[in-house]
């Protein structure tokens, strides 16, 4: 699958024992955000978790090149640039509370798994709900706090995707992102339920970078998740957010 670009200031950041400086501006929002924002439940909502979702789709599969309420598609070039700010209410904080209350979750043979979309744990979100009342994006990230562990670490592999997508790493964090590895890791444990304390330790590497936090494995004096970080990609804004197909670049 063909990785993705954002083009954008430069910055330093650091996960785990891995730091790089990148071409692009990391942009990362909570579990919570996108979960709450992946509909339009309230008047000025915006479904923002299925506009990326679109938006990154149209540059790598071009199975839907139109244009949605943020986010406009150039046919000259094949980018896409998003606006999704001010980010306006939380769209889907019902279908949230829902989700955590039925029995549909990712790992079960129930999620409405779509053909193209996300891949995650296993599984592929979709944008389209196949007749679903929740949004499958919603299912996989709205989930119970004290559940179990996998499905954690599902809802922050989701998140981390959504925020790698807007950072110019793909739905995988391929190329630019420097929790690269750490992805790939922790959504191949995903689907190995004898792997608990791993499941734990990518739950909290996630959650730290989705969060803006920087993940320290080196100073033994300091807390795993710093969250004091200069450029957080918490506070980067959501705006202005070109996602192009990077083999195009290659190829001229």
């Amino acid at each position: 699958m063909r990785s993705t670009t954002l083009f954008a200031t430069c910055l330093v950041f650091s996960f785990g024992s891995m730091a790089s400086q990148v071409n692009a501006q990391e942009i990362c929002r909570t579990a919570g955000f996108w979960g709450t924002h992946a509909g339009e439940e309230k008047l000025g909502s915006t479904n923002i978790s299925e506009e990326v979702i679109r938006a990154w789709l149209s540059t790598v599969n071009y199975t839907d090149l139109t244009d949605t309420e943020k986010c406009e598609y150039n046919y000259m070039d094949g980018t896409v640039t998003c606006n999704f700010e001010p980010p306006g209410q939380a769209g889907s904080p019902k279908a949230c509370r829902d989700a955590k209350k039925n029995e549909v979750t990712l790992l079960s043979p129930s999620f409405p798994e779509g053909m193209d979309g996300i891949k995650i744990c296993g599984k592929t979100i979709s944008v389209d709900q196949h007749g679903s009342e929740i949004p499958p994006v919603v299912e996989a990230i709205c989930v119970s706090p004290s559940g179990d562990s996998q499905l954690q670490l599902g809802r922050q592999l989701t998140a981390a995707a959504l925020n790698c997508i807007l950072s110019g790493g793909g739905n995988d964090c391929t190329g630019i992102t420097p929790i690269e590895e750490v992805f790939a890791s922790c959504d191949s444990t995903c689907t190995d339920p004898l792997q608990e304390d791993q499941v734990n330790s990518c739950i909290e590497k996630l959650d730290c970078f989705n969060n803006g936090g920087m993940w320290n494995e080196n100073d033994p004096q300091a807390m795993y998740c710093e969250m004091d970080v200069a450029e957080s990609c918490h506070d980067q804004p959501l705006i202005e957010i070109v996602i192009t197909d990077s083999d195009d670049d290659d190829d001229s």
